[in-house]
């Protein structure tokens, strides 16, 4: 079971900006793909408290998690192995939940007993080191979307901000509002369910 404190900064990109940033810093590298299956129940309650649940597959391995916003650019992930049978719409054992995810779910009035996989997005993902931190580009898919994104994984917030800003402004990026992956997964999935 793992405990982690993220800091990092992202932007959305038009497929042109995303275009860009791949021919000079990745040309000709090859992405991994990550495929996230995300996790509420039925209702939804999970992203109605800001909370996201995901299993990722990495090395054969599921990795759970649970991200917990605390302050801006600031993110708590609690993680533990589970091996569950990863198809939309199966209720998940409760059992199967990790017991340090389960915990901080519980502690937030979330019901452990009732969680399915809502769906997945998956991830063409790029990176390398940056100066000071990690260069992230992704290119995802999910409910019959494709988006694109930039993303930069700092020590700090100081300096994380100054050298994400210094890459937008090299490429006359926008800074656009920032709506994480799960975030955008979640909008359309309750749209596509007519849930507000």
């Amino acid at each position: 079971m793992m405990f982690e404190k993220e800091i990092e900064f992202k932007n959305l990109l038009t497929e042109s900006e995303y275009g860009k940033i791949q021919n000079d810093h990745f040309p000709g590298k090859k992405p991994m793909h990550l495929t996230n299956y995300y996790i509420d129940n039925d209702e939804l309650q999970l992203i109605g408290n800001l909370l996201m649940l995901r299993i990722r597959v990495q090395d054969g391995k599921q990795l759970m998690t649970v991200k917990i916003p605390d302050e801006r650019h600031v993110v708590f992930e609690y993680s533990g192995v589970t091996d569950i049978e990863l198809t939309e719409g199966i209720l998940i054992d409760k059992h199967s939940i990790p017991g340090n995810i389960r915990e901080q779910l519980t502690k937030r009035g979330i019901t452990v007993n009732n969680l399915s996989i809502q769906g997945s997005l998956i991830t063409e993902r790029l990176e390398k080191s940056s100066h000071s931190g990690l260069l992230v580009l992704d290119r995802s898919t999910y409910l019959g979307t494709t988006d694109y994104e930039l993303e930069f994984e700092a020590p700090d917030i100081g300096t994380g901000k100054a050298e994400f800003t210094q890459i937008l402004n090299k490429y006359g990026i926008v800074r656009r509002e920032e709506i994480v992956k799960s975030a955008r997964f979640y909008n359309m999935l309750k749209q596509q369910k007519g849930v507000n």
